[in-house]
């Protein structure tokens, strides 16, 4: 599959957000987080998305601040996935951590997600506790961190 991976633009929410539905329905993140996060970009925040066919098809951010990074959000249309965008688009986030001075990378994501927890798993994440609710009632979430190398 052709596509070009790019930052994200807040031209691009629209397209986004519809993912965004499809995807996590009443716990998608709305307009107005996106735009907040968007708004911290380049000082603390890194957004890009997947574009094929001048379609957004997947996208991934990250928050970091001095030694901790944290994947805010990762994503794939669901026609687009088991393609290796989801390890693409990690691995890339990934190197952003460490280009930043990340020691530590965490994330959040619902225990019924297996493969999202698998795809982390391969990449080196380990569980480190449940959140309760995080995703609202009833809907818990790991929490997984990676400690990166410094090679």
């Amino acid at each position: 599959m052709n596509h070009i991976i790019r930052s994200m633009e807040i031209e691009d929410l629209d397209s986004i957000l519809t993912i965004e539905q499809n995807l996590f329905g009443k716990t998608a993140w709305s307009r107005n987080l996106f735009l907040d996060e968007l708004s911290r970009v380049p000082n603390s925040r890194w957004y890009q998305v997947v574009v094929s066919n001048k379609e957004i098809i997947a996208y991934v951010g990250i928050a970091f601040t001095g030694e901790t990074a944290d994947i805010q959000t990762i994503a794939v249309a669901q026609m687009y996935q088991n393609h290796g965008l989801g390890s693409e688009l990690l691995a890339l986030a990934l190197a952003k951590a460490r280009e930043t001075g990340a020691k530590d990378v965490f994330l959040e994501v619902a225990v019924e997600n297996l493969a999202a927890i698998n795809l982390y798993k391969r990449f080196g994440f380990t569980q480190l506790t449940i959140r309760p609710s995080y995703y609202g009632s009833g809907k818990d979430a790991f929490t997984m961190r990676l400690v990166l190398s410094d090679s």
